[in-house]
């Protein structure tokens, strides 16, 4: 998405009245248990469950298509291993990952977040326990298996990968998937597939081939390339299907609502009035000590970015080629394609 001077403008003026922003200056005071350059992640303080995170880039972006590339690949990048502080702070074998886009999906501010919740098997969150019962028809079904992977095949043109060259092997914990939903996409780090019946009339999911189920264990390229796919997927759902908003949803390790403890991302059409309103939770103060939870997990934030100065460390010859577009351009590639049928 090319950020105009007047998306500038408009954002600049989103930004004065931006709570997350003044959190972010120290206007208001957050409990931030991680910062970098461009990222921040603090505790929530109407929490969804104890040790619940807001993790956001530092500058005003209302979505993630609004993300540069090397902002975007650095913000999921870094995802993983702040997955794994709080893992290791909350004692938390689950994770969840949630991204909200747009008011009907639960987005409460202008500004692009992303909710990390701890998750422990039989925990009583029940907000991500969904009744899969809505069917797309034969026309949309056509739409998502069509045009998917062209989305990823357009991403792969204009950002090479090493690694690319198809649909590689399926792993042995993900040979049923086949059997079970509708592939419309795979390559050597994930397969998508159309979940029918869904949680709605229109879920894509995405599993990950390289970590059966935990995210923390995901690399860096490996994260990055999942919310890629992801980011397409939601934007396909809204163009293609006249979704009014979308919510990305990431489960890691056995909870209630994932009895296999996989690691997959759904992502979920989402409209006005529809069956997903509990997604979201009421807000509530918490009974416990906050800044006890923001304690425990910065505890382990100091390790953050140190795998990546490994990586780089030890292969010091390695030309490392940047990629020069992210997911807001295939995206904008699609939306064009979609307005000329």
């Amino acid at each position: 998405m090319q950020l105009t001077p007047e998306i500038k403008a408009q954002l600049d003026q989103q930004k004065q009245q931006c709570v997350f922003c003044k959190l972010i200056s120290g206007e208001m005071e957050a409990k931030t248990v991680f910062e970098d350059k461009t990222t921040i992640a603090m505790v929530d303080i109407y929490p969804a469950v104890k040790g619940h995170l807001l993790y956001l880039p530092k500058e005003h972006y209302p979505l993630m298509p609004y993300l540069p590339p090397e902002e975007f690949q650095h913000f999921f990048g870094i995802l993983p291993e702040l997955l794994q502080a709080v893992k290791e702070g909350m004692a938390a074998p689950a994770m969840n990952v949630l991204i909200s886009n747009g008011g009907v999906a639960g987005q409460q501010a202008s500004h692009f977040s992303v909710h990390l919740l701890p998750r422990d098997d039989g925990d009583g969150f029940y907000n991500f326990l969904f009744d899969e019962n809505k069917q797309l028809n034969a026309d949309q079904l056509n739409i998502l298996q069509r045009n998917f992977p062209m989305l990823m095949g357009n991403h792969f043109q204009k950002n090479p990968a090493g690694w690319h060259q198809g649909a590689g092997e399926t792993p042995i914990f993900l040979k049923e998937i086949s059997s079970k939903y509708k592939v419309i996409y795979e390559d050597e780090k994930l397969v998508a597939v159309i979940v029918q019946p869904g949680a709605a009339p229109g879920q894509i999911r995405i599993y990950s081939k390289t970590e059966e189920r935990d995210a923390y264990q995901l690399s860096a390229e490996d994260m990055t390339h999942l919310f890629y796919a992801a980011s397409y997927a939601a934007s396909l759902l809204f163009e293609g299907l006249k979704a009014q908003g979308t919510n990305i949803l990431l489960r890691s390790g056995y909870t209630d609502d994932n009895k296999q403890g996989r690691l997959l991302i759904d992502i979920i059409s989402r409209k006005e009035g529809d069956a997903l309103q509990g997604i979201i939770w009421k807000q509530k103060q918490p009974s416990y000590n906050v800044d006890d939870v923001k304690s425990r997990i910065k505890e382990h934030t100091w390790k953050i970015g140190m795998k990546q100065q490994k990586k780089a460390a030890a292969e010091p010859r390695k030309i490392i080629v940047q990629e020069k577009k992210t997911g807001r351009h295939e995206i904008k590639d699609a939306i064009e394609q979609f307005r000329k049928r």
